[in-house]
């Protein structure tokens, strides 16, 4: 019986397995580019987290916003100098403001500790068994740095 409960289980992670490559297809999400976009991110979220100053210092919108373009332009200067370009203004960075202000900088005001850093790995990771939502999630995101992205 533990051998047909096995075969079950493999069979589900091969079906899972041949649904996200589907899924990569139809959307045409590239491998080399969620690594990119996972770099990209996990990098402005690093430099958010490391010099955002507290919630003393930092507590109006205003500050806030300024100190996250602060941190975007600073990501975008680091990768073109790897000879990466994204556009500076556009869909992307409203995206991201709004997600910082509401997912970082709200917590930050609330003490609460943030868990982007892992909810971006868990996004980008291939490894990790996706939801549907965490896929339309992960869709979104890719196609949002993909049309900002300068090739």
């Amino acid at each position: 019986m533990e051998r047909g409960d096995e075969f079950i289980e493999t069979s589900n992670l091969d079906k899972y397995k041949h649904q996200i490559d589907v899924w990569y297809r139809v959307y045409n999400i590239q491998r080399e580019k969620i690594e990119l976009f996972y770099d990209f991110l996990s990098s402005l979220y690093f430099i958010v987290d490391s010099t955002f100053l507290g919630p003393d210092v930092l507590f109006t919108d205003i500050d806030q916003k300024n100190h996250f373009n602060w941190c975007w332009n600073k990501i975008l200067t680091d990768f073109s100098k790897e000879k990466i370009f994204f556009k500076e203004i556009g869909t992307h960075h409203d995206y991201f403001w709004n997600f910082f202000r509401e997912a970082y900088y709200f917590n930050k005001t609330e003490n609460n500790e943030s868990r982007i850093d892992e909810y971006f790995f868990k996004l980008f990771d291939f490894k990790h068994k996706k939801s549907r939502s965490e896929l339309d999630t992960l869709t979104e995101i890719y196609k949002l740095l993909d049309q900002n992205f300068k090739k």
